[in-house]
């Protein structure tokens, strides 16, 4: 049994609440018949509300990059060309199984803690016009910087390319139009804004992807993730068995609506309001304490925030430290982005100043003992006015 609880303030998973790990804990689901049946189609309808979309959903079991590769097998045929955004690490993830599933990666390279540029998608598509899609990560984590996913969609379409929107670490806690803004595919996990356990893979497809992928000259390789077996199993075992080919986690699917509930209770305009105001707070705090932010505002997550570790520290130091006297977790990033930095996570449930607040005053503290120059009462001071002011 793992023997302690830390406090997660880290880009996911999150932290769920009491009401989804009870939900998660009742007696054995079975995975089909008329209850599952019902069950399922409650949390698809609900997944719809969050996703702002009329399009049908499916849940793969596995991670979320289980739907990075679903999507990205259901466009690729020998030879496919693919433009893949490397604005951080889960670009590059893009890029790695677009390989494996036999693509032409056409890589956009951006430096890192920037956002993708509209135009240079637009000038990249314009130099290579076999691009049948493009990769895009939406919040892309492990920099903390959120990318313009509408404006890129809309380049997209000038050009008849496919958009695969990764919304893996925004969904649920960032205002995501999926149907207003055309996203083509738009994916994501159940472990970070929708606050519920790592394990499902979550997408929706447009109407113009589905009949780009019935007009395949070759089918999809595969089974498993393939979403046109998905898809003919969803439909023949609609009446018993509707959410696919595969035994489903249900204890997971239990959490996910629990979750979901308690999302669209809040409401989603409150709850991306809520992020908006928590990423602020924090990010006034990490300034006014002398330390230094690693993106602008302009482009800034509303889900994570990452922190440029201060000169003579390291990130194991500041995390171990975080671990051992505050009973939190935090974390660095994910590959090499160029740049040490920290990340905090501020997701879901811990979107909220009483997660927030002891997590940046431990952390100021911190970086303050282990010899950074920081001014932790400025910090507080300038956090807790955000708070009085909103």
């Amino acid at each position: 049994m793992y023997e302690k609880h830390y406090r997660l303030m880290i880009p996911g998973p999150s932290e769920m609440d009491f009401p989804t790990q009870l939900a998660m804990a009742q007696p054995m689901i079975v995975h089909y018949g008329d209850d599952w049946g019902k069950m399922n189609a409650r949390i698809l309808a609900k997944l719809q509300k969050v996703f702002q979309t009329e399009h049908e959903m499916y849940i793969i079991p596995g991670s979320a990059s289980a739907a990075m590769e679903a999507s990205v097998n259901s466009v690729i045929e020998d030879d496919t060309e693919i433009l893949v955004e490397l604005s951080g690490t889960f670009g590059l993830r893009f890029a790695e199984i677009a390989r494996y599933s036999g693509a032409k990666v056409v890589p956009l390279t951006v430096e890192f803690g920037k956002a993708v540029d509209p135009e240079a998608v637009r000038k990249a598509l314009k130099a290579n016009p076999k691009i049948k899609a493009m990769t895009l990560v939406h919040n892309e984590s492990s920099t903390a910087v959120m990318n313009p996913a509408k404006e890129i969609a809309q380049v997209c379409h000038e050009f008849g390319v496919m958009l695969i929107c990764d919304a893996v670490s925004s969904m649920g806690g960032v205002d995501i139009r999926t149907d207003e803004w055309t996203l083509d595919y738009c994916l994501t996990g159940a472990q970070k804004c929708l606050q519920s356990s790592p394990g499902l893979g979550i997408l929706t497809l447009a109407p113009n992807a589905w009949k780009a992928i019935d007009n395949r000259k070759t089918p999809i390789r595969g089974w498993y993730l393939n979403l046109s077996n998905i898809r003919e199993y969803c439909v023949k075992w609609s009446d018993w068995h509707g959410h696919g080919p595969v035994t489903a986690p249900t204890a997971l699917y239990a959490g996910l609506e629990n979750s979901l509930d308690t999302i669209l209770a809040e409401g989603l305009e409150h709850r991306f309001a809520r992020h908006i105001l928590n990423k602020n707070a924090l990010r006034s705090a990490i300034r006014a304490s002398g330390l230094r932010l690693f993106v602008d505002d302009a482009v800034a997550s509303n889900t994570v925030t990452t922190i440029v570790v201060p000169e003579g520290l390291q990130d194991k130091q500041v995390i171990a430290a975080m671990k051992a006297q505050y009973n939190t977790l935090i974390t660095g990033t994910p590959g090499n982005i160029g740049t040490s930095v920290l990340r905090i996570g501020h997701m879901g449930v811990t979107a909220d100043k009483n997660y927030l607040i002891p997590a940046v005053a431990g952390f100021l503290t911190i970086c303050k003992k282990l010899g950074a120059k920081v001014d932790v009462k400025a910090g507080l001071d300038a956090m807790l006015q955000v708070y009085d002011q909103n």
